[in-house]
């Protein structure tokens, strides 16, 4: 009886430890992956959260595209386009996303419907596969609205409203993008309305590095922005093309960016009070009126370089 029995209880026994041993692995297996799409790295921000280790090199191209805003965030074998600057630079990005190896665009995020934002999208979407496209959650009042929505037609991409913060992962960094804290105010006339201030705003983590894109802010959303403190950012990407607002020093002064990139045109240049502000600050600042095409690369670790 015992001779048959032990081996049965050796048998029973291994069997468990392999049931256990297999139960640790997997739960090691979904910490891991909860770990690597988890919220927002605290390295210089407070924006949502706990650390986001960093698997790739992040790529920030801002395109040069004049006044207005094309910005390409590459990480690992993601990549997001945020705007999509003019009908007229259309070709010029798609030569840039070209250059660069990239034929699928995981998103394109509108920031809010002015032409130099939305005019360039229908001819980059037909140029790239586009996944989802992200809109603001307000329905605007002039042409620029419906340019907009003609190319989210004519695309036939998936389209989600932005009206509550969002999460996306980009290769080994997350973006998240807040809403307007600003009502709508459509215009009435020759008034364009407060389009600009409605702009959705967007933090990029990539490790211990940061950035910020603050769309075309104005003072109120500024104000908007500033009472939800997000907190600090490396690397900044100025409101509205540079333009000086009352409270842009409050700005400077909440972020604490160390680089700032503003999307100006030799024919409409940003602020020299923005400017002033910037230099008094010690920021490092790069204008795409001057440098181009601006690229910042980080490793994750505190370290940028600028192209």
């Amino acid at each position: 009886m015992k001779t048959i029995l032990l081996p049965s209880v050796l048998t029973a026994l291994f069997a468990l430890c392999l049931l256990v041993l297999a139960a640790c692995c997997k739960t090691n297996e979904v910490e891991t992956a909860a770990g690597s799409v988890g919220a927002l790295e605290s390295g210089r921000t407070n924006a949502s959260g706990s650390a986001l280790a960093s698997t790739s090199t992040l790529r920030v191209a801002v395109m040069d595209v004049g006044k207005g805003d094309c910005i390409l965030i590459r990480s690992g074998e993601s990549a997001v386009l945020i705007d999509t600057g003019y009908k007229s630079t259309a070709p010029s990005v798609l030569s840039q996303l070209k250059a660069q190896g990239v034929s699928n665009l995981d998103a394109i995020i509108i920031t809010h419907y002015d032409r130099d934002h939305v005019e360039g999208m229908r001819a980059i979407g037909e140029g790239v596969s586009v996944g989802t496209i992200y809109l603001p959650e307000y329905e605007g009042a002039d042409k620029n609205y419906d340019i907009c929505i003609s190319a989210v037609e004519a695309l036939g991409a998936p389209v989600q409203r932005v009206a509550q913060e969002l999460a996306l992962g980009i290769g080994g960094a997350r973006l998240t993008v807040f809403p307007s804290g600003v009502a709508y105010e459509p215009g009435t006339g020759k008034e364009e309305g407060n389009d600009n201030d409605m702009s959705l705003v967007a933090a990029l983590v990539n490790g211990r590095d940061s950035f910020l894109f603050a769309g075309d802010l104005e003072e109120a959303g500024i104000d908007a922005y500033l009472a939800a403190n997000h907190g600090q950012f490396d690397v900044l990407k100025m409101p509205h093309h540079g333009r000086r607002s009352s409270n842009t020093e409050d700005l400077l002064d909440n972020v604490r960016p160390k680089l700032a990139i503003i999307t100006d045109s030799e024919k409409d240049p940003a602020d020299k009070k923005t400017l002033k502000l910037l230099k008094s600050a010690g920021i490092e600042t790069y204008r795409t009126s001057e440098d181009g095409t601006v690229v910042v690369e980080s490793d994750g670790n505190g370290n940028y370089s600028v192209a």
